[in-house]
């Protein structure tokens, strides 16, 4: 049997990205250059394989109660019924967390104090959802690429322990993820191209969750009064 197109595209697109890590990594020696590079690259992988209802961009996420998370490298969104709050001059964006169906964290080299921080911000914001929203269904899932050869220990992952929401860890050198599925706190070790372990479990939750709009807009329009006043 021949190789699925699937697999064989990501892994042809896994050898790519680390190439284009390696050539970042040789041009410069400033680690905020090389994280903006591998964002770039990741936003237009996404662009490419998801589905065009998904939006994909970068920027923050804001709650009715007007708080803000931290900078997100990649937000995943519906943009077909929440517009954006916010648009900056370098692209980046606001948009309503009601909208959010995933947010991805770039990394060059694992940080597990540095993402578990940021994780606890993320979720301290997103988690204050309109109360049409509120389900356990629509949480954010929260997704992590390390490109290196990342070794996450037990302790690391019990500090990302998240019931209400999917969380995983994927590294594309080490070609192996951590997963914890929504409404679960421990995560399973899976072996496999990480690029593909990430696209899959995205997409799935994406179509899981499903169109924001294909219920009553009027879910939306009381949401969204809490946002523009």
């Amino acid at each position: 049997m021949s190789t699925p197109l699937w697999v064989d595209n990501l892994d042809r697109l896994r050898d790519s990205l680390l190439a284009q890590l390696g050539r970042i990594q040789a041009g410069s020696s400033h680690s905020t250059i090389k994280g903006s590079s591998l964002e770039v690259v990741v936003r237009r992988t996404l662009r490419e394989h998801l589905p065009g209802y998904f939006a994909i961009g970068s920027g923050q996420a804001a709650n009715a109660a007007h708080e803000l998370t931290p900078q997100i490298d990649v937000l995943v969104y519906d943009n077909t019924v929440f517009p954006h709050l916010a648009v900056n001059e370098d692209h980046s964006v606001v948009v309503c967390c009601e909208a959010l169906y995933g947010v991805i964290e770039c990394k060059t080299s694992w940080d597990a104090a540095r993402v578990a921080d940021h994780l606890q911000r993320f979720a301290g914001v997103e988690s204050q959802r309109h109360a049409e929203y509120a389900d356990g269904e629509n949480a954010a899932a929260y997704y992590v690429v390390v490109f290196d050869d990342a070794g996450v220990s037990s302790d690391a992952l019990a500090q990302l322990a998240d019931a209400t929401r999917f969380v995983g860890i994927y590294s594309v050198a080490g070609n192996r993820a951590w997963l914890s599925p929504a409404r679960e706190t421990g995560f399973e070790e899976c072996a496999g191209n990480a690029l593909s372990l990430l696209l899959g479990d995205l997409l799935c939750d994406c179509l899981h969750k499903g169109q924001k709009d294909v219920d009553a807009l009027t879910r939306a329009y009381s949401t969204l009064r809490q946002y523009l006043g």
